[in-house]
């Protein structure tokens, strides 16, 4: 319903204020007009044209009243001014609806200063996740600094949230994927989200927009062979939208004897969401596919999880998992030249939950929830 409410503000938002600027500054110009309509200026704007062409004009006769003229001028003014201070006076307040940015990097250092859209309508607050240097080499002491300093900017957010129902979260992400969807679930649906996605031609950042079709549908293939029902306890969840992804990928993990379900698009390629009602759409279908397993494995116990795509789909399919519907979760990280090519790999946990994360064979079980 605050959505609904907050929809209905958005659309409206203003209306007033231009209504009265519109009525001061037609009035003004009216009253004004009014004035000049006597023939007063006519007599030497005909002078001219007689002299100029050598014609013969009748002058028009009649009385000008300067006591008009002025009081019109005087009025009219008045209002027009007022139309112009009512204006500037009121426009701040109607633009400053409040945007939380999340700017993430973490694979790599990005410009936030080119972003495709008019953001002249927001009051825009920065929320800096940089962990672009702590990952430059991934090992168990960077990852957990990494985890911490995110964890540090999403309880920020959490409590900017509360009691506050005003706000536009927007997600500008260039990140690891576990990164992005621990992100995601722990936020959860806590604002309308608006999603950037970075473009590597223009170099700048792109808005999803809101445009219905011309994308391609989210398909499912699914191996439930491997194991029976009542002895299932892990179960693999694999999403290809940017790059096709392989059971050989999964080679070293130990995960072969899984059943499986792959969501993928034909022919996978970059850039490939590309509108709002697609991401609903792929969201809605992966929650779907939760539930389907949730009911047909009774004793679940684990998710592994890999994706291929672009971070604002992961953001909002972490946003989509719920603690207490769905099993544990752990999501890998992908890196082609490496053996396993997924070679870590974190569980997602809400804000005060300590973190697992594990580094090929390493395990490291240990707090990173941010220092009090």
């Amino acid at each position: 319903m605050n959505k609904i409410f907050a929809l209905i503000k958005s659309v409206f938002k203003g209306m007033f204020e231009k209504k009265v600027t519109m009525l001061l500054l037609s009035t003004g110009l009216l009253i004004i007009s009014s004035g000049f309509t006597q023939n007063w200026w006519l007599n030497p704007f005909i002078s001219i044209i007689n002299d100029v062409f050598n014609l013969k004009i009748e002058l028009p006769g009649g009385t000008i009243h300067y006591g008009y003229l002025i009081t019109t001028v005087i009025v009219g003014g008045c209002l027009t001014a007022s139309a112009f201070w009512f204006y500037f006076k009121t426009r701040d307040k109607v633009k400053k609806q409040n945007m939380l940015q999340i700017r993430h990097s973490s694979i790599e250092s990005v410009s936030y200063l080119n972003i495709g859209k008019e953001l002249t309508n927001y009051n825009i607050e920065v929320y800096q996740l940089n962990q672009t240097e702590e990952l430059k080499i991934i090992d168990k002491h960077n990852l957990q600094h990494a985890l911490r300093e995110q964890q540090k900017i999403t309880q920020r957010l959490l409590n900017r949230f509360e009691g506050s129902d005003d706000s536009e979260l927007a997600y500008l992400g260039l990140a690891h994927i576990p990164l992005v969807f621990l992100i995601g679930y722990q936020l959860a649906d806590k604002s309308n989200i608006l999603f950037f996605e970075w473009n590597q031609v223009k170099l700048a950042w792109e808005k999803i927009e809101d445009r219905k079709g011309g994308y391609p549908a989210l398909l499912i293939e699914k191996n439930e062979i491997s194991q029976s029902l009542g002895e299932t306890r892990e179960v693999i969840i694999k999403i290809g939208i940017t790059y096709p992804i392989e059971d050989s990928d999964l080679r070293g993990l130990g995960l072969e004897d899984l059943n499986s379900f792959y969501l993928y698009i034909d022919h996978p390629h970059r850039n490939a969401i590309i509108s709002n009602e697609q991401l609903r759409d792929y969201k809605d279908k992966f929650r779907r596919l939760l539930d389907e397993i949730n009911q047909k494995f009774p004793q679940l116990n684990r998710i592994h999880l890999f994706y291929s795509g672009q971070t604002s789909l992961a953001f909002l399919l972490g946003s989509a998992i719920s603690p207490r519907m769905d099993a544990e979760i752990k999501v890998y990280n992908y890196v082609r030249k490496s053996f396993p090519k997924y070679n870590w790999v974190i569980t997602l946990k809400k804000i005060e939950e300590p973190i697992e994360i594990k580094v090929l064979k390493e395990d490291l079980n240990e707090d990173v929830r941010p220092s009090k």
